[in-house]
């Protein structure tokens, strides 16, 4: 399925009727309990591609746009013995392993509010509306790791939702403490094979 070619196309008709579209639940949807996904997770080893979209930084009380990244990297997910899949991305400085999200369903833009920026791109109520059932339904991963640079750790999470055997959506959250001041990132981030 091919979600994130249709997502344009359905968001214009959203738009135009003035009520959202509910989509059918798909496949995806049966993938969010921890039991589901142990039946599904070896299909998400293997090579993604990974597009980092626009979203905005926040310094400090300034709220900064975050340009789309140009450029798609590669990211590779394994597993290990013990059944946990781990990510190698280009950017971290060790390997990222992938957590259940045993978490209250995400809004991503409440939490980006939060942090004072605005939503992203694609909001989790969008991909409900989309995929035809709660984020809760779906499988949701963190991957969470830091990186050093000149002095200034950060933190920084992916958290995925599976919305599909090939494509996963989500954010990309960053925190770092740079002379001082808070810094803080929110990007969307699409991975597909």
């Amino acid at each position: 399925m091919k979600v994130f070619r249709i997502f344009p196309a359905l968001f214009f008709l959203a738009s135009s009727w003035g009520a959202p579209v509910l989509a059918a639940p798909d496949v995806a949807c049966g993938y969010g309990t921890p039991e589901a996904w142990a039946k599904v997770d070896a299909l998400f080893v293997g090579t993604w591609k990974i597009q980092h979209h626009a979203g905005f930084y926040v310094a400090g009380p300034m709220t900064m746009p975050f340009p789309a990244s140009g450029d798609t990297d590669t990211m590779q997910i394994e597993m290990l013995p013990s059944g946990q899949l781990v990510g190698t991305h280009p950017e971290a400085q060790a390997p990222i392993p992938f957590l259940w999200a045993d978490e209250p369903a995400w809004s991503f833009e409440k939490h980006a509010a939060d942090d004072g920026a605005p939503a992203p791109m694609l909001t989790s109520s969008d991909v409900e509306t989309l995929m035809g059932c709660g984020v809760e339904k779906l499988a949701r991963l963190i991957g969470h790791t830091t990186v050093s640079m000149d002095g200034v750790v950060m933190e920084m999470t992916l958290r995925l939702m599976v919305v599909g055997v090939d494509q996963m959506y989500g954010i990309f959250h960053t925190s770092a403490v740079a002379r001082g001041m808070p810094v803080k990132s929110w990007r969307t981030v699409t991975m597909t094979r």
